[in-house]
C-alpha cells in the first residue's frame, strides 16, 4: 500500500488537534516458553514464534498486581457515542469499518472470541538508533499553561520508522509513516474547572505528555482499540503518516513517584485537568475501576486529574473540564 493510500483518520483534524500498547518501555525478549506457546487469533490457532524477536515485557505486567497481561479486555465493543461510563470511551464520532489498519486475519495476539489481547504475545517495532530529541517547553501564567514542543519525544525514545523496513510486521499493518517534527502548540486552563455534564472526545489529540508527544484517544479509524489492533515502536508511538502520537501512556514516563507512591504527572489533557500515571496512593497499580467514567478521580490536594492504566480505555474516557 502506498503512503497516499494510507490515510489515518486523525489525519483529518485541525492543526490544534492534531498537536493517550503501547505501554512499552523496555523491551525484554519473553521467555522461550512463553514464545513457543499458541495464541488464539482471527485464524485460529496460530504460531507465533516467527514474532518472537518483536515481544517486550513491561514491568507493569510482573508487578503482582493490576489486571493479567495476556487477557487484557478488548476494547473494540467499548465505545459509546450515546453517553460515558466507567470503562469505555466517550466518543463524539462513530468508527469507519472501512478504514485502513492492521489486517484482522494475521493478528494472533487477540482473542476475539473471548474478548482478550494478549500483550506479551504482540509484535513492537524495534528501536531506532540515534534519534534526535524533542523539544517542550511549559509555562503558567495568569490562568493559561501554555505548553509548546515540537512533537518528537524530548528522551530521544523512537522506533526505527518507516515500519516497511520489517516485512513480518508490515505484513500485519501497512503503517508507512514515518515521525518528523512539527509545531505543537496548547493554551490550557489553569487551574482547570469541571463542566456541568462530561464531554465525548473528537478525533485527534487529547493532550500531550511531558516528553513532547501528543496523545491520542484509544481507538483506531475502525472505532477499534488501538492499543490491541495497531502495532506501535517499543516506546509506545506510532505515526499518522508524520504526527507521532501515543494511544496509551508509555511506563517509562511514569517514572517519578511522590513519598506517598502516587504517581507524577505525565501530561496535560485539553480540558487543562493533568494526567498521572499507573499508580495511586500507596503505590497501588489503579484499574477502571478505581476511576471514574471519564478515567479520573479526586481525592487531596490533586483535586481531580486523570489516570494511565493498563486497561482500555488507557488515558480519559471522556472530557471532565471543557477542552481547549
Amino acid at each position: 500500500m502506498s503512503s497516499a493510500s494510507y490515510i489515518h483518520r486523525h489525519t483529518t483534524v485541525t492543526a490544534l488537534a492534531a498537536t493517550l500498547v503501547a505501554l512499552a518501555l523496555v523491551s525484554d525478549s519473553c521467555s522461550a516458553a512463553n514464545a513457543t506457546t499458541a495464541t488464539t487469533g482471527a485464524t485460529g490457532a496460530t504460531s507465533d514464534a516467527s514474532l518472537m524477536p518483536y515481544f517486550i515485557t513491561p514491568t507493569l505486567c510482573s508487578d503482582g498486581s493490576g489486571p493479567d497481561c495476556t487477557k487484557l479486555r478488548l476494547g473494540n465493543s467499548y465505545l459509546s457515542t450515546l453517553a460515558p461510563a466507567v470503562g469505555k470511551l466517550f466518543s463524539c464520532v462513530a468508527g469507519n469499518a472501512s478504514a485502513p489498519g492492521s489486517i484482522t486475519s494475521k493478528i494472533t495476539w487477540i482473542d476475539f472470541t473471548a474478548g482478550t489481547w494478549n500483550l506479551l504475545r504482540k509484535p513492537f517495532l524495534p528501536a531506532k538508533a540515534g534519534a534526535t530529541a524533542g523539544t517542550i517547553t511549559v509555562t503558567d501564567q495568569s490562568g493559561t499553561r501554555t505548553i509548546q514542543s515540537n512533537n518528537l519525544p524530548v528522551d530521544a525514545k523512537l522506533g526505527d520508522w518507516p515500519m516497511t523496513k520489517y516485512a513480518l510486521l508490515t505484513a500485519i499493518d501497512q503503517n508507512p509513516g514515518t515521525p518528523a517534527a512539527r509545531s505543537v502548540n496548547y493554551a490550557l486552563q489553569s487551574p482547570a474547572t469541571a463542566a456541568a455534564t462530561p464531554t465525548c472526545v473528537g478525533m485527534g489529540a487529547i493532550g500531550v505528555t511531558l516528553n513532547g508527544v501528543v496523545l491520542y484517544d484509544a481507538i483506531d479509524a475502525r472505532g477499534n482499540d488501538a492499543v490491541a489492533n495497531e502495532i506501535v515502536d517499543v516506546y509506545g508511538g506510532h505515526p499518522a503518516m508524520t504526527d507521532y502520537h501515543y494511544h496509551s501512556v508509555p511506563e517509562r514516563l511514569d517514572g517519578a513517584p511522590g513519598s506517598d507512591g502516587h504517581s507524577g504527572i505525565i501530561g496535560y489533557i485539553r480540558d487543562g485537568f493533568a494526567i498521572y500515571g499507573y499508580h495511586g496512593v500507596g503505590g497501588a497499580e489503579l484499574t477502571n475501576a478505581d476511576l471514574d467514567e471519564c478515567h479520573g478521580h479526586s481525592h487531596g490536594t490533586l483535586g481531580y486529574h486523570y489516570h494511565a492504566t493498563m486497561e482500555y480505555p488507557y488515558t480519559i474516557g471522556c472530557y471532565r473540564g471543557t477542552p481547549r
